[in-house]
C-alpha cells in the first residue's frame, strides 16, 4: 500500500497597480507551511523550484509546468 502525503504551500503575488510599470513583472513570495521556510520569487520557475524541493527526490515526485497559460474567459 502507497503511504500519502499532503504538503502545503501558500504562494502569494503582488501585481504593480501602476500602469506604467510593465503588466508582466510581479513579484511573489512563496512558504513551505510545516517548515516555515520562505523564499521571493520573481518567475513561476523559481516556485516550482521551491515546491520540487520540499517534496523530496525528483525520483519519487514529477513536476510539470504547462509553458502555455490556461485561455481565460472573456
Amino acid at each position: 500500500m502507497c503511504a500519502r502525503r499532503v504538503e502545503s504551500f501558500l504562494l502569494r503575488i503582488v501585481v504593480p497597480g501602476d500602469e506604467a510599470l510593465t503588466p508582466e513583472r510581479w513579484r511573489g513570495r512563496i512558504q513551505h507551511i510545516a517548515s516555515g521556510s520562505e523564499q521571493q520569487i520573481d518567475e513561476l520557475a523559481q516556485a516550482v523550484a521551491f515546491i520540487s524541493a520540499h517534496l523530496g527526490p525528483p525520483s519519487e515526485f514529477v513536476l510539470e509546468l504547462d509553458q502555455q497559460p490556461p485561455a481565460q474567459s472573456p
